[in-house]
């Protein structure tokens, strides 16, 4: 997701104002129940099977093996559509070192790799990674790209990165260069979660397709979708959740934004929802901050998926907040874009990992970890 960020990029500032009408309710109820336990990360040149580490967009823990799948949105400048296999050491009160292992390039249904962005054919932008809990195959989501004429997608690939089937992608929210409807260029699919039994698959959208209004902007939030599939992609059910207003610019002209960057299944009806902004304080520089909400859906309407919203007749879900990156030791808010649950403490508690895509532009990949306050299943 953040090629955005790359180019113009994006800073969330915690307290932003809620979204437009009808408002979410944001409390911070449970944010106590959140600990930090650590911090983490890898320097800015590190290569990995001749590619370099960065742009860490979502990740997976598999409980299989022991490793963490890292997905990156390189698009082909520093390496193949890749993700890595890493481990991640960390107890209920240290974190220790992040080790990269191997380098898994994705393929094409023909088994050719993706093509570099601008090349022909269908390049790929990977946002979000999930193991499938059934049978351990891998899922990611791509974003696409109006001016180039790029589909989203939303692919299944097996341990070596090789296709392995597709998830029909809702066409009311996929890239239409040929109408002012559809997805916009990269605002689709940013978050991926299976939910409790494997059974359906979340999707959210960074931000919302152009029939539904406008982006977040500053001073006014915006209303995007969630879609609940079944794992052959028929949907269930599309919900309204409202993001919190971009930043003000920092001088006239200067880039803002405010999106979802990742969401993680807590319950039936309720989701970890990541929410990323940003400013453009000078040049290619940007400042960063995160919020990290819990979304309940279980009192929100659902909605015709193939038609426009209309926000006077939709209740969106619940909104409680539970970490904002200013919350973090100075210095280490960042562009966080990953997230999943770990294995579980030793006191039988769910650890969460949050990871940061650095987007190429010379800083580090950072991890937090948390206790999450929450059993493990």
């Amino acid at each position: 997701m953040s090629r955005r960020l790359l180019l113009c990029a994006l800073a969330l500032l915690v307290g932003c104002a809620a979204g437009p009408t009808p408002p979410a309710a944001v409390t911070t109820d449970s944010a106590s129940s959140l600990r930090l336990i650590g911090m983490q990360q890898l320097r800015p040149d590190l290569r990995v099977q001749d590619t370099l580490v960065g742009g860490i967009s979502g990740m997976d823990y598999d409980a299989a093996s022991g490793d963490w799948l890292l997905v990156s949105d390189d698009r082909g400048q520093h390496g193949p559509a890749r993700f890595y296999r890493a481990r991640i050491a960390y107890d209920g009160e240290t974190v220790g070192d992040v080790a990269i292992g191997a380098m898994v390039a994705l393929r094409q249904p023909d088994d050719s790799l993706y093509p570099a962005w601008g090349r022909p054919g269908v390049s790929a932008d990977l946002e979000a990674l999930r193991i499938d809990p059934v049978d351990g195959g891998i899922w990611v989501t791509s974003e696409g790209d109006r001016k180039a004429r790029v589909p989203a997608f939303v692919r299944r690939v097996d341990a070596d990165g090789r296709h392995a089937g597709e998830l029909p992608y809702p066409a009311a929210l996929q890239i239409q260069p040929d109408c002012e409807c559809g997805g916009r260029s990269n605002q689709g699919m940013e978050g991926m979660s299976f939910s409790q039994d494997g059974r359906h698959l979340w999707l959210a959208l960074e931000g919302p397709p152009i029939q539904d209004g406008p982006l977040a902007g500053p001073g006014q939030g915006a209303l995007t979708r969630f879609t609940l599939a079944q794992r052959d992609g028929t949907i269930v059910a599309q919900y309204v959740y409202p993001l919190d207003a971009a930043p003000a610019p920092a001088f006239r002209g200067g880039f803002v934004d405010n999106g979802i960057s990742e969401v993680l299944v807590v319950g039936a009806r309720r989701l970890l929802v990541l929410e990323r902004a940003g400013r453009q304080i000078a040049g290619r520089e940007f400042v960063f901050d995160t919020r990290l909400y819990e979304v309940d859906f279980a009192q929100a309407s659902t909605f015709d998926p193939d038609a426009p919203l209309e926000p006077a007749r939709v209740t969106p879900g619940v909104k409680r907040l539970l970490f904002a990156t200013a919350q973090l030791p100075q210095g280490w808010a960042d562009n966080y874009e990953a997230m999943a649950w770990g294995p579980p403490l030793a006191d039988g508690r769910r650890s969460l990992v949050i990871a940061s895509d650095n987007n190429f532009n010379g800083g580090p990949t950072r991890f937090l970890v948390f206790d999450a306050g929450l059993p493990q299943d």
